[in-house]
């Protein structure tokens, strides 16, 4: 990842910008698959609550911030998002295969807006990433390090910046965020 030197011309001092990752229990799963874990997961099953969870992050996180939910109900939470929005995907090459399921859920898409500007020195960055799932990492849905490491880099995120993860679960998204600010990276270098 190649971390820029964007400082304010004024101070002198690096410009801070305040990004968010929302992993919300998905649409129509929490109850069934979260309800012990967040006490508020059944609420997510009801399509306005996303609806107030994106509004919270384009007043909150205008710099930037990216939100995963799985693929059936990308047709209800895209069009709820502002026109600038862009969707990227996880492919997962390694999978659950359930029964019962004649395609695979092997993709989830993941919804971006904002980020800081790449300067044409940097690396273009994918909108996509493979990754395979995470297993026993005590919370379903746990992402791996690798994605964690797309989206900071699809945001263009720097160590000095603020980075809040709203729905912590097994807490691998912040143990990477950690880790990507202690650790300078090349680029495209996820894993």
């Amino acid at each position: 990842m190649n971390k820029s030197n964007d400082v304010d011309a004024a101070s002198d001092q690096p410009i801070v910008m305040r990004f968010c990752y929302a992993d919300p229990p998905y649409l129509g799963c929490g109850k069934k698959l979260y309800g012990d874990m967040h006490p508020d997961a059944a609420d997510y099953d009801d399509p306005e609550t996303h609806r107030q969870l994106i509004e919270r992050l384009c007043d909150e996180f205008p710099d930037g911030w990216a939100m995963s939910l799985h693929s059936p109900s990308l047709r209800t939470i895209l069009p709820m998002c502002p026109e600038d929005c862009r969707v990227g995907s996880w492919v997962k090459p390694f999978a659950v295969f359930k029964a019962n399921v004649t395609v695979a859920y092997a993709w989830e898409p993941v919804i971006f807006r904002g980020g800081r500007k790449r300067p044409r020195t940097m690396p273009t960055v994918r909108d996509w990433v493979s990754e395979c799932i995470t297993l026993k990492k005590g919370c379903p849905g746990a992402k791996p390090k690798g994605f964690s490491m797309w989206v900071f880099d699809v945001l263009n995120m720097q160590a000095q910046d603020e980075f809040v993860d709203l729905f912590p679960g097994s807490g691998s998204v912040q143990k990477a965020w950690d880790e990507f600010c202690r650790t300078p990276m090349l680029p495209l270098e996820y894993a």
